[in-house]
């Protein structure tokens, strides 16, 4: 029993040594591809009225909201103005406003994508936005 104690204890001292020895281009590595850089966007939500022409002044609006369409999170506005997004992921999202007593604003669907931002770093979403 206790010959067979002693060589189990040298046999394993014998692998650890081995092993402990062997320069380290030995030992298969596998190389793992890193992507951990996260791309984010910021975006500005603007308002044209049904014709085209921008809206000007002061609207019945309760501020805009972003929804990413993968997820389901809301984000909220990053400006004291409330309309701007900064740091949303890559994705879909569908930009839109909580509506006044009287006007609303028509939602729209966007893939963010790097070759729509402006000179600003901005994305610029365009909402319709309408009056009863």
């Amino acid at each position: 029993m206790k010959r067979t104690l002693i060589y189990g204890v040298l046999s394993l001292l014998l692998v650890s040594q081995t092993f402990a020895a062997a320069p380290a281009a030995f030992f298969p590595v596998h190389n793992f591809k890193q992507n951990n850089i996260a791309v984010s966007y910021n975006v500005r939500i603007s308002l044209v009225h049904t014709d085209g022409s921008p809206v000007t002044g002061s609207t019945g609006l309760h501020g805009y909201w972003v929804r990413n369409e993968q997820t389901g999170v809301y984000y909220e506005p990053t400006n004291q103005e409330g309309n701007e997004f900064e740091g949303l992921p890559a994705g879909t999202y569908t930009f839109g406003a909580y509506p006044g007593n009287w006007d609303g604003a028509v939602p729209k669907t966007l893939t963010l994508d790097a070759s729509q931002e402006g000179d600003d770093g901005f994305i610029e979403v365009t909402l319709v936005y309408w009056v009863e």
